[in-house]
């Protein structure tokens, strides 16, 4: 029989008192499903919060500018009646005459904070004219006009100090509005 090969000694075992190092822990399931969800729910939060930024004042513009067309769309609606008292009387009618009251406001949204007082009357160059003055809870219209004036059988309405942004197309300056 033959010996068994001859091994060098190991290191000696450890005592039973003398600590270990315990496995490294890992993250379970739910810990990186909690991380990820706060991640990207704050992101979700940043950009919900620019959108907002952004599409808020563009929505209140545009509800402005609404309000803005009911006023004109109701001026518009006289126009064929101060032309008629113009032929019939040679002077521009005054609100009286058209059957309108001296302090005609009309509003323009259902809580009635925000209004168009409407004045008609003649411009410095004779031409007869619609003046909308607006104002309430208006932004940038607040305070601001919109004439409509009469020009050689048609309506302009480039007329007054209402920003050109607030305007429909046609009344902005530059354009040509003739009707």
């Amino acid at each position: 029989m033959s010996t068994p090969p001859h091994f060098p000694p190991g290191p000696p075992p450890a005592p039973p008192h003398a600590t270990r190092q315990p496995p490294p822990k890992k993250m379970s399931g739910c810990a990186i499903a909690a991380i990820v969800g706060v991640v990207v729910g704050f992101f979700g939060i940043v950009v919900i919060g620019i959108l907002a930024a952004i599409a808020l004042p563009a929505y209140q513009q545009y509800v402005v500018r609404s309000q803005i067309m009911t006023a004109q769309v109701r001026a518009e609606a006289l126009q064929t009646n101060i032309d008629r008292y113009h032929e019939a009387n040679g002077a521009c009618p005054d609100n009286a005459a058209v059957g309108i009251a001296d302090d005609e406001s009309h509003s323009l949204d259902a809580s009635g904070s925000r209004h168009a007082d409407m004045r008609l009357g003649e411009t410095a160059s004779g031409r007869c004219a619609i003046t909308l003055n607006f104002r309430g809870a208006m932004g940038r219209a607040d305070g601001t006009t919109l004439v409509l004036e009469s020009d050689d059988g048609g309506w302009i309405c480039t007329g007054g100090t209402l920003p050109d942004e607030l305007r429909s197309p046609r009344c902005r300056t530059g354009a040509s509005s003739a009707d």
